[in-house]
């Protein structure tokens, strides 16, 4: 079975392993199935017509590309721009999605 990587409405489909990323994306969103927070962060993105590229955090490829990168989490979401990884400790602190950072990291801040 070849993994299916969505971005927002695009199928993205990987026989070779590894996260491929749209030209136009900037973020990574690794998700798990049954995550509200995933929905509220892929939820703000979406809004502000922001592009990125869903992951699931459960496949073999999700996996490897965060312990590759030194993200050791069980908790989704985990939010990748660039070389950067923000856990769902970061982006839900205190259990309050942190809309400031996110909106920082859109801005480019």
């Amino acid at each position: 079975m070849v993994p299916v990587i969505f971005v927002q409405s695009e199928n993205i489909t990987t026989d070779s392993g590894g996260i491929l990323i749209s030209d136009t994306a900037q973020f990574i969103i690794y998700t798990l199935e049954f995550c509200p927070n995933c929905e509220i962060l892929k939820e703000f993105l979406a809004s502000r017509n922001v592009p990125f590229t869903e992951c699931d955090m459960a496949s073999a490829e999700g996996l490897t590309e965060l312990r590759m990168n030194g993200v050791f989490v069980q908790e989704a979401p985990v939010l990748q721009k660039g070389d950067a990884f923000y856990t769902s400790a970061d982006l839900f602190s205190g259990g309050a999605f942190q809309e400031h950072l996110v909106a920082d990291l859109i801005a480019g801040a």
